[in-house]
Parts: C-alpha cells; sequence; structure tokens
C-alpha cells in the first residue's frame, strides 16, 4: 500500500530521531548519573529539529518506494535498529577521546596503591579512583572550554551527508576501528609519561633498597613513598599532564572535521 507525503516525512523524522538519540543517549558526559533525562531528551529533540529540516525531505523521497511494499514494516524495524546502532556507534567512538584520561589515571593510582577503594566514575557507572575523576574532570572542562561540544553537534550533523538514513552506506573498517582503540590506549600513557617515569624510579629504588636492606619493610616504608612521589610528581607535572590532555583534544576534533 502506497503512502503519502506526510507519512513518508514522519518516518524520516523518526529514522533521525532514533540516530540522534541514540547518540546523546550514549554519549559520556552525557549518559551519567548526574545529567537528568530531561535534559538528554530536550537535546535530542532540539538536535532534530535543527537536524531534519535539511535532511527529511531527501529521506523521504528516497525511502518512498521502499515503505510501499509488503514488508514495509519489516524494513522499518530494520532501519530503526540501523540508525540506534549507529548513534550508539558515533557516540562509543567520540568517547574514546575520554578513554586515555582514565587509562593515565587509573594507571597512576594502581601505582599509589590507590585502588583498594574504588569511586562512581563522573563518565559512566563503572567503578574510579581519586586520580581518574580528577583528570577525567580536568578532561571535561576543556572539552567544553575547547567548543570540542559544537564539533560533536557538527558531527552528527554531517553523518547525515555521509551515511544517509535508510539509504545503503558501507560500515568503517576493522583497521579504523582498531587503530581508533589502541591509539586511545597509547595516549593514556602519553599523557602520564612524566609522573610514570617518576614512580618507576621511585619503585626500583625501593626494591633495590629492600634487597640491600631486608629490614626495610615495603609495606610500611615502600607505600608511603609511592604515594608521597606521586603526588609528588602529579603536581610538579601538572602543566605538562593538562598539555598532553589539550593536545589530545585538539587532535580529536581535528579527527572529527
Amino acid at each position: 500500500m502506497a503512502i503519502t507525503i506526510i507519512e513518508s516525512q514522519i518516518i524520516a523524522w523518526l529514522l533521525i530521531l532514533f540516530r540522534v538519540g541514540a547518540f546523546i543517549a550514549f554519549l559520556p558526559p552525557l549518559n551519567g548519573q548526574g545529567m537528568p533525562a530531561t535534559v538528554k531528551i530536550g537535546l535530542a529533540i532540539s538536535l532534530v529539529a535543527v537536524i531534519a529540516p535539511q535532511h527529511a525531505v531527501q529521506i523521504a523521497i528516497s525511502s518512498a518506494g521502499d515503505f510501499s511494499s509488503a514488508g514495509a514494516w519489516l524494513h522499518l524495524a530494520w532501519l530503526t535498529i540501523r540508525e540506534t546502532a549507529l548513534g550508539a556507534g558515533l557516540a562509543w567512538i567520540f568517547s574514546l577521546c575520554f578513554v586515555p584520561v582514565r587509562v593515565a589515571g587509573a594507571w597512576v593510582a594502581q601505582e599509589m596503591g590507590l585502588t583498594m577503594a574504588g569511586l562512581a566514575s563522573p563518565m559512566d557507572q563503572q567503578s574510579s579512583n581519586v586520580v581518574s575523576q580528577v583528570l577525567e574532570a580536568i578532561a571535561v572542562l576543556m572539552f567544553f572550554v575547547m567548543d570540542l561540544h559544537h564539533i560533536m553537534f557538527w558531527m552528527i550533523g554531517r553523518s547525515f551527508v555521509v551515511r544517509p538514513a535508510a539509504s545503503g552506506w558501507e560500515m568503517p573498517s576493522w583497521e579504523t576501528v582498531l587503530w581508533s582503540v589502541t591509539q586511545s590506549v597509547d595516549q593514556g600513557f602519553v599523557i602520564i609519561g612524566p609522573v610514570g617515569v617518576l614512580l618507576f624510579v621511585v619503585s626500583l629504588t625501593v626494591l633495590i633498597t629492600m634487597r640491600t636492606a631486608p629490614q626495610f619493610n615495603f609495606m610500611s616504608y615502600g607505600m608511603t613513598m609511592r604515594l608521597v612521589a606521586g603526588i609528588g610528581g602529579l603536581i610538579l607535572f601538572f602543566p605538562d599532564i593538562c598539555g598532553a590532555v589539550q593536545g589530545l583534544l585538539l587532535f580529536v576534533g581535528q579527527e572529527a572535521t
């Protein structure tokens, strides 16, 4: 049964809403517990109101014939699932810019012995630590100060040009996905590199001291030395850490555009 132009427009707007809604729902830091659901819904609807007038007509024209067949509802269900998965995938790829900061904080906290008590992460519902929370908070502040949220909104709008809804398009290659994941982990060690070298030297010194002086208790003195060295390294190299985070966010912004 043929559908009208109004029905095609409604379907096009819904497909855009599914992609944008999934993108907002899974995008850190918007997917945390501290973000009210009404804010997410309002932001998604506002983005749809801006994006849909530019692409809804083309989507309705290109998909009008597909919804006139007998299996129109199955085709619509498939498009709904695909648009939702694409929006969530875009949010996951964009969230990789915060993974290096978490990796850096987790590594330093482990070397300092601060992983015994887990805290709630401000980015999602996973457990975190004090160092990761501080670094993530700095990264989020720099994210908004550098106007990367505007690039984020531009990217979701651009996705309807690169990969239009209700049309065929190629999936990203596995090489691109694997490179993005491995690059995010490597950047975490680059961010915290100076502090990591300092903690390695301190740990090596403590182990050599224990070897030469068995009465030197690692749990009594070694942990305290590592904790003091970690805090001092974070304070001493704080400008370098912020510069590395800024360089990472600039690289993400350039890759997104």
